[in-house]
Protein backbone atom coordinates (compact mmCIF):
# COMPACT_ATOMS: atom_id res chain seq x y z
CA UNK A 1 0.00 0.00 0.00
CA UNK A 2 2.88 2.37 0.72
CA UNK A 3 4.24 1.98 -2.82
CA UNK A 4 0.80 2.66 -4.27
CA UNK A 5 0.40 5.83 -2.19
CA UNK A 6 3.89 6.95 -3.14
CA UNK A 7 3.10 6.53 -6.84
CA UNK A 8 -0.20 8.36 -6.44
CA UNK A 9 1.53 11.20 -4.60
CA UNK A 10 4.17 11.45 -7.33
CA UNK A 11 1.50 11.65 -10.05
CA UNK A 12 -0.43 14.26 -8.08
CA UNK A 13 2.72 16.34 -7.60
CA UNK A 14 3.42 16.29 -11.33
CA UNK A 15 -0.13 17.35 -12.15
CA UNK A 16 -0.04 20.05 -9.46
CA UNK A 17 3.20 21.44 -10.91
CA UNK A 18 1.75 21.61 -14.41
CA UNK A 19 -1.42 23.27 -13.17
CA UNK A 20 0.55 25.84 -11.16
CA UNK A 21 2.75 26.65 -14.16
CA UNK A 22 -0.28 27.16 -16.41
CA UNK A 23 -2.01 29.27 -13.76
CA UNK A 24 1.06 31.46 -13.42
CA UNK A 25 1.27 31.98 -17.19
CA UNK A 26 -2.43 32.85 -17.34
CA UNK A 27 -2.17 35.32 -14.48
CA UNK A 28 0.85 36.99 -16.06
CA UNK A 29 -0.99 37.29 -19.39
CA UNK A 30 -4.09 38.72 -17.70
CA UNK A 31 -2.00 41.32 -15.88
CA UNK A 32 -0.23 42.33 -19.08
CA UNK A 33 -3.56 42.65 -20.92
CA UNK A 34 -5.01 44.70 -18.06
CA UNK A 35 -1.99 47.02 -18.00
CA UNK A 36 -2.12 47.46 -21.79
CA UNK A 37 -5.84 48.27 -21.70
CA UNK A 38 -5.41 50.90 -18.99
CA UNK A 39 -2.35 52.40 -20.65
CA UNK A 40 -4.24 52.65 -23.93
CA UNK A 41 -7.19 54.25 -22.13
CA UNK A 42 -4.97 56.84 -20.45
CA UNK A 43 -3.15 57.66 -23.69
CA UNK A 44 -6.49 58.02 -25.47
CA UNK A 45 -7.65 60.42 -22.78
CA UNK A 46 -4.49 62.55 -22.90
CA UNK A 47 -3.96 62.40 -26.65
CA UNK A 48 -7.44 61.93 -28.17
CA UNK A 49 -6.47 62.35 -31.84
CA UNK A 50 -3.60 59.87 -31.90
CA UNK A 51 -3.76 56.13 -32.35
CA UNK A 52 -0.97 53.79 -31.29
Amino acid sequence: MSAWLSAANSAAATARGQIMAETSKTQTRMLQDWQRAWTDAWFAMWFPGRRR
